[in-house]
């Protein structure tokens, strides 16, 4: 519920119809029927789906919800509230996986409101931490959420390094690649005050010292064994000895792949 209230704000409000037809089921269905609304919920979001698509269709599966609600059998229980997922959440989500991507490609730190960016950013952020150590439950958004969003190339630049980035990316403007997904993480508060506006190259011992792997892994990917929780994340991450435009686009992908990871549905198995 914390990391739904994070997404939807406080003015968005459609989904309650649905959560409140769900509020009867026991608490682990309706715990996995809520992390199933919010990656659905994510994909009308980020992609600005007018609420008028939502509208139409919530006040009908509130009724199915509640139908769900009321039934008797565990097992049949979990079994309509899995049909319920994959046919209204999941199936609307598979006709917008290329719309989602096409949006995340042009999201810039100012294409949602803040508060969603760092959402999302947390979100990401919580998923590659919580399979680095290889944690099930990601429990609360709020430690995440609390970080500073960094830009790795630098919001205010020196005069020095505007320079070399345009003698190295000739075709590339600054002020275009310093906002992109690719170019941001989150990073804590004192180690943002010392990275500073300096050159990637002063930046990497500072990253190395944070505290979540996701900002970490920008400098060096950890090496834990085989098929480990670490190597495992470490197949869908990138390490980048150097930072250029090059480097923002390949990491924007990256972070676009990680996120249909994290937004997605599953079953609730028995």
């Amino acid at each position: 519920m914390d990391s739904l209230k994070r997404l939807a704000g406080g003015a968005f409000s459609l989904h309650y119809v649905l959560l409140l037809a769900a509020a009867p089921l026991p608490k682990p269905l309706f715990d996995h029927f809520v992390a199933q609304l919010e990656s659905f919920l994510f994909y009308y979001i980020f992609t600005k789906t007018p609420t008028k698509d939502l509208e139409r269709n919530f006040s009908l599966w509130a009724d199915e919800l509640r139908i769900i609600a009321g039934k008797s059998d565990p097992a049949e229980q979990r079994a309509a509230l899995n049909a319920f997922v994959t046919n209204r959440f999941q199936s609307n989500m598979e006709a917008k996986s290329q719309e989602l991507s096409d949006a995340l490609k042009r999201l810039t730190l100012h294409t949602m409101q803040q508060y969603r960016t760092r959402y999302l950013l947390a979100r990401l952020t919580q998923h590659v931490e919580m399979a680095f150590n290889g944690i099930k439950s990601p429990g609360s958004l709020g430690s995440f959420a609390g970080l500073e969003i960094e830009h790795i190339l630098p919001n205010t630049p020196t005069a020095e390094l505007s320079n070399q980035w345009a003698a190295d990316n000739s075709q590339a403007l600054y002020d275009d690649y310093k906002n992109r997904l690719g170019n941001l993480t989150l990073l804590e508060k004192p180690i943002n005050i010392v990275a500073g506006n300096d050159f990637y190259s002063e930046k990497r011992p500072e990253y190395c010292k944070s505290g979540n792997y996701l900002t970490r892994s920008l400098v060096e990917l950890t090496k834990v064994g085989q098929n480990s929780s670490v190597s495992r994340i470490n197949e869908k991450l990138k390490a980048f000895p150097v930072w250029n435009a090059i480097s923002i686009d390949d990491r924007h992908d990256m972070l676009i792949k990680l996120a249909k990871d994290v937004w997605r549905t599953a079953p609730l198995e028995s």
